[in-house]
């Protein structure tokens, strides 16, 4: 079952390039990074724009963008090693797929942010007096401070998930279920011992390895593992108890705290647990009735990991902007907000294309863990 639902809606070259193409998952991205720029769309309104606001502090939310990408990310990387665990070639493909995904793109648009932070440093990270470690933030190494892309400290958990994955990759598929629990206990015993410590005086280190975020990747990787192993039953149920259960754990949150922006550790629960039941129930659903939630959001989930890194920048030039020059009033202010969107799409849509896939297809001309065919003999 498992083997024809892949070769069924999984495009992918080859079983160590970059993660497959689920329709469902890549709709799923596309309508996560939207969420993110709502939020983000939000904060550049309150800061810039002349007229009334149109996106409340509701639109908070939108932060579940987050954590549905990194219950992705653990559910398509556990999913796609299925058939490989214990494999060494295998392990080495992946590490460098992974690198390869993530530095070549990332790194660009670092070089390119650098003229004009070192031009304007007013741009950037403004709730840490403009400062940004430069080195740190290319090689992608934790810091107290935001990278230069700011986003981008989510990365951080990423590369932590991929580094817990690849030692998972050295161990027999039989023992997952152990080593997924194991690293459930490590990360629930750093949480709580974390919470000893208030966030600012954690190290940079301990800010990625005690935050509950880490929990998502847990989720996702318990998701592959019900997809491919479970019993495949109960998608529409999955469904509605996601929703139900967002619903549900969004005014449990607000009714204690009245706050929209929920935090780090009730994120998990409120946000988390839902993605992955959602993740659950739409993978099921293409893979028994070729069912597609919102298969119209594709084109955006290809491009997510672009839009995600530039549409912050963006926001906040177009911001600057339209604070300068644009007009007051309610049409203006909506043909803002809306074209502002679509410039971000647009920006990221303009690196994916021309930047992320050429950069993909030369990383992967040149993959040193690819199997070649051998030489054909020369004959007279």
């Amino acid at each position: 079952m498992r083997e024809r639902y892949r070769d069924r809606v999984v495009a992918i070259s080859s079983s160590t390039s970059s993660p497959a193409r689920l329709i469902g998952i890549q709709s799923l991205r596309g309508f996560a990074v939207l969420l993110v720029i709502m939020v983000h769309l939000h904060h550049t309104e309150l800061k810039y724009s002349h007229g009334p606001q149109v996106l409340g502090a509701w639109n908070s939310i939108g932060i579940a963008g987050v954590d549905i990408f990194l219950v992705v990310s653990g559910f398509v990387l556990t999913y796609l090693a299925f058939g490989h665990f214990g494999q060494r070639h295998y392990a080495a493909a992946y590490a460098y797929a992974r690198v390869s995904r993530v530095y070549p793109v990332y790194m660009l648009l670092t070089a390119l942010m650098l003229p004009l932070y070192l031009s304007v440093p007013a741009l950037f990270n403004a709730a840490e007096g403009h400062e940004v470690n430069l080195l740190r933030s290319l090689l992608l190494i934790p810091d107290v401070r935001l990278p230069l892309i700011p986003v981008a400290w989510t990365l951080h958990h990423e590369l932590y998930f991929y580094l817990v994955l690849g030692a998972m990759l050295m161990l027999p598929e039989r023992h997952l279920p152990k080593a997924i629990l194991a690293w459930l206990l490590v990360t629930t015993a750093l949480i709580a011992y974390g919470l000893q410590t208030p966030r600012p005086l954690q190290g940079a280190f301990e800010r990625v390895l005690f935050n509950p975020i880490n929990l998502e990747f847990i989720l996702g990787m318990m998701v592959a593992w019900a997809v491919v192993h479970g019993p495949q039953r109960g998608a529409t149920a999955c469904i509605c108890i996601a929703f139900a259960g967002l619903a549900i754990g969004y005014a449990i949150w607000f009714g204690l705290t009245g706050e929209y922006w929920v935090g780090d550790f009730w994120r998990v629960w409120v946000f988390g647990l839902p993605a992955a039941l959602f993740i659950y129930g739409i993978v099921l659903r293409e893979q028994q009735q070729g069912q597609v939630l919102l298969p119209g959001l594709a084109w955006i989930g290809d491009a997510a990991y672009s839009i995600y890194l530039t549409h912050l920048m963006v926001l906040v030039v177009l911001g600057r902007l339209w604070g300068e020059f644009g007009p007051a009033g309610w049409p203006a202010h909506l043909i803002f907000l809306a074209g502002s969107v679509a410039v971000a799409l647009g920006v990221g849509w303009c690196s994916f294309t021309y930047a992320e896939q050429p950069m993909l297809k030369w990383c992967r001309r040149i993959d040193p863990t690819r199997v070649r065919p051998a030489a054909k003999p020369l004959v007279s």
